[in-house]
């Protein structure tokens, strides 16, 4: 074998090691991305049952939306500000924190950045009473978030 030969020898086995390489990757970041897809949006909701001696338990709900972190954050503290209802008790916006009253109850909201155009809000606080995912004031801060971002969000599995 002459040294020409040889050498195309050489580069087409590792032209065919690389894409052999990369082939398993692709498939399984698309499926990756199109999970991510179809969280977009859906909230997730959890409460914590009241606890003995009359405490009120938690209530935390948590939605992916595609916008950047900031954003989120920006409209989160936008809508608390605007609402007579809500007191802010204190905002970071370093680490994308904001905590807020309303009446007897606290919340805090957290904005989480996943990529540059895809982040995370999770909102958590006291339980009211018999509150169910849709009557869940932290699920209707949720909303009430992404209805002011021009965001589709609801409440469940499907």
């Amino acid at each position: 074998m002459n040294s020409g030969t040889l050498r195309l020898s050489v580069v087409l086995t590792v032209l065919v090691g690389t894409v052999l390489s990369v082939l398993p990757v692709g498939p399984a970041q698309a499926q990756w991305v199109m999970l991510a897809r179809r969280a977009i949006g859906r909230i997730h909701h959890m409460a914590e049952a009241n606890q003995q001696g009359g405490r009120t338990g938690y209530d935390f709900a948590t939605v992916i939306l595609e916008a950047p972190a900031d954003r989120v954050f920006a409209t989160a503290v936008q809508t608390a500000r605007g609402n007579p209802a809500v007191r802010v008790v204190s905002e970071d916006p370093g680490q994308r924190r904001l905590q807020v009253a309303e009446g007897d109850r606290l919340a805090t909201l957290n904005v989480v950045p996943f990529s540059d155009d895809v982040s995370q809000l999770l909102i958590a606080g006291h339980a009211g009473q018999g509150e169910g995912p849709t009557a869940s004031l932290v699920v209707q801060a949720v909303l009430h978030i992404c209805k002011e971002m021009g965001k589709h969000c609801e409440v469940g599995g499907g």
